[in-house]
């Protein structure tokens, strides 16, 4: 038997555990194709752990197909810590990934990961995890590029899914397994003792490396409803490989952040009532075992408040009490918290109050869920915003929301009082719906973020305003000018790269001033072969068209301003009819742009009828059509009315524009 050595062995093993995932699998292993790593570099175990819908028969012809595809055939284990575990010590490569055969990996992603960990000298890199279906995928943590980074102040160990590049190293380092035990989340030991034996771990956030996927028919593993039992069972597993894989301290308690939140607090979900007596006892002793020598006033703060109360209630074996809150947290709706005027508190029973205690209970943070309803600028620099703003899980209605604009640069803040259109009563939660004017002319320049307050006496629920909008409210940017007797461009509203959050740019000191804005709608002949440009431009100042001729340079041409900031341009006789040469110069607010123009269409019934060409000129006239139909939209005229009265309406008005020639 041949021994792998160093020159033989290849750069990466990518392991594929497959279960019934047919429908999906070919996509999987033909991303694998287009990685930009060489057969030699690049093998490919496919570990089939007894699926019977054909993907056992797929998995044969990849690997009779590649020669760098290798199949291994198991009996149905019942959970995909077997198939891992059997892959990943399969493994030949240098460097090994876990793909789920129904993920999908984005072409090179394995040459650029392997690359970084090559030049880095990683053990682990973590690639931007993208979405097909919808799948949720961690945020936090590819908020950018990293090349050494902290398990806890870059969030590493809020994602502890197996789906990253591990130098294979680690594995002898370490003997990492998969529980078998575990039905789902067996990742997450294995990834958390990887983690903590690596000397250097990188992210690379700078696009999407794989596409994890939402199955259509809710057949994902980790989509199985589990029980708190299942989660106690997964913290049982997962603290102890923390425990031995670091000292008590400040990065302990960091990385506790991520089992508290997640394992710990869904094992005192109200469905723990549903549990059978002697199973709730053996969850409470676990977690007083697992999780009570760990909890101190630093990791108790990774708990929400509702949390932390059941919790300090389990550890002090107060299960009656414990049941209570349980039951009173399932009945009236979600809406469980209330403002008495100097905090906001659990809308508790008085006498379950004093049964939990006064130490035991801690004020909910209120979250607000904001929503831009509407956005509109009129007269140059007034704003008027339409907002929905509502206390998430709060009974008490804010006594005011106010709209604030905090100066990026300087931290001045500017609080707008707000017109109220109606209060909202939710099962969720009690708010406003607000309107709120304000005129821009007297702000100094930079950048002015905008959020809602919500005002409960001496607290403030404040939201940034932007990232949830309603259908409708557009994501580009909006204009604003000043009112002098010259108008010129002062700034603009615009919603930020990645959160999409609204905020308003003053003297342009962040983006970029981008008007004028052009859009050339078509060219029409008229009925003596001249040709008019319909144009939308958005601008300040005055505009001024250059068409092109003959010799390629270009001359101021006529034009008319049929309004909605559309204009008929008269094209110069003689004008290229294609080529590069073929584009119009706007010129305003001394800016140029240059716009590509497209082949000209009749103005349909201008030809006669009956000719060779006449079939020809109908379908020309159809484009012509379409062409006024988009340009009429901008102006408000169309709406519901036909093709064949937006057909008419455009004619009129070019004949118009033909008589001011």
């Amino acid at each position: 038997m041949m021994t792998v050595t160093e020159s033989t062995a290849p750069l990466v093993s990518v392991v594929v555990p497959v279960y019934n995932s047919v429908t999906y699998l070919a996509e999987t292993l033909d991303s694998l194709l287009v990685q930009g790593l060489t057969v030699d570099e690049l093998e490919v175990v496919m570990v089939d752990d007894g699926s019977n819908d054909g993907s056992e028969a797929m998995v044969d012809d990849y690997a009779a197909r590649y020669s760098n595809f290798r199949v291994i055939h198991q009996a149905q284990s019942g959970s995909p810590a077997k198939p891992c575990n059997v892959g990943a010590y399969a493994a030949r490569g240098r460097y090994f990934f876990i793909l789920g055969s129904d993920d999908v990996m984005a072409p090179n992603a394995m040459a650029d990961l392997a690359g970084l960990a090559e030049r880095e000298g990683s053990d682990i890199v973590l690639g931007k995890l993208g979405s097909i279906g919808g799948c949720r995928t961690p945020r936090a943590v590819f908020a950018r590029t990293v090349y050494d980074a902290d398990l806890v102040d870059n969030h590493v160990f809020n994602t502890l899914s197996a789906v990253k590049l591990f130098r294979t190293d680690l594995l002898r380092r370490t003997g990492a397994l998969h529980p078998t035990t575990l039905r789902i989340g067996s990742d997450q030991p294995f990834v958390a003792a990887l983690y903590l034996a690596a000397n250097k771990i990188s992210i690379c956030a700078d696009r999407d490396f794989i596409f994890i996927r939402a199955r259509e028919d809710g057949t994902n593993i980790t989509s199985t409803r589990r029980t708190p039992r299942d989660y106690m069972d997964l913290l049982k597993l997962l603290i102890p490989v923390i425990v031995n894989g670091t000292e008590p301290g400040a990065t302990r308690d960091g990385i506790m952040r991520r089992p508290f939140r997640n394992s710990l607090t869904k094992s005192l979900r109200p469905s723990f009532l549903r549990l059978d007596e002697s199973t709730q006892l053996q969850v409470i002793q676990d977690l007083r075992r697992v999780a009570g020598p760990l909890y101190n006033k630093v990791t108790s703060v990774h708990l929400e408040p509702l949390p932390r109360t059941k919790v300090e209630l389990a550890l002090d074996n107060d299960l009656d009490t414990l049941r209570a809150v349980m039951a009173w947290e399932e009945s009236g709706g979600s809406a469980k918290v209330a403002h008495d005027g100097t905090r906001f508190i659990y809308d508790f029973p008085s006498d379950l109050a004093v049964q939990i205690g006064e130490n035991r209970i801690h004020s909910p943070v209120v979250r607000g869920e904001v929503t831009l309803e509407g956005v509109a600028v009129s007269r140059g620099s007034i704003v008027e915003l339409d907002i929905r703003a509502l206390a998430a899980g709060c009974r008490t209605l804010a006594a005011e929301t106010l709209l604030r604009l905090r100066n990026r640069w300087t931290g001045d803040e500017v609080d707008i009082p707000t017109g109220l259109v109606r209060e909202l009563s939710q099962s969720t939660g009690v708010g406003h719906v607000v309107n709120a004017r304000f005129d821009l002319g007297g702000y100094s320049n930079g950048v002015w973020d905008a959020y809602i307050v919500q005002c409960f006496g001496d607290d403030e629920i404040v939201s940034r305003l932007g990232a949830r909008r309603a259908e409708g409210v557009s994501a580009e940017p909006v204009y604003l000018f000043s009112r002098a007797q010259e108008a010129r461009t002062v700034g603009k509203l615009y919603f930020t790269r990645g959160p999409g959050n609204l905020s308003i740019d003053l003297g342009f000191t962040l983006t970029k001033n981008e008007l004028p804005k052009v859009t050339v709608r078509g060219v029409v002949q008229d009925g003596g072969g001249g040709e008019f440009a319909v144009v939308h431009v958005l601008s300040a100042g005055i505009v001024e068209f250059l068409g092109p001729v003959a010799d390629g340079t270009v001359v101021v041409t006529p034009h008319v301003a049929l309004g909605g900031d559309l204009y008929a341009v008269e094209l110069p006789a003689g004008s290229p009819r294609h080529g590069d040469a073929r584009q119009l110069v706007v010129r305003s607010d001394g800016e140029e742009r240059k716009s590509p123009l497209p082949g000209s269409t009749s103005l349909g019934g201008a030809e006669k009828t009956g000719t060779p060409g006449s079939r020809s000129v109908r379908r020309e006239g159809e484009r012509a059509t379409d062409l006024f139909r988009g340009a009429m939209g901008d102006l408000l005229v169309v709406g519901r009315r036909s093709v064949r009265r937006a057909q008419k309406e455009a004619k009129s008005l070019f004949r118009g524009v033909l008589k001011e020639r």
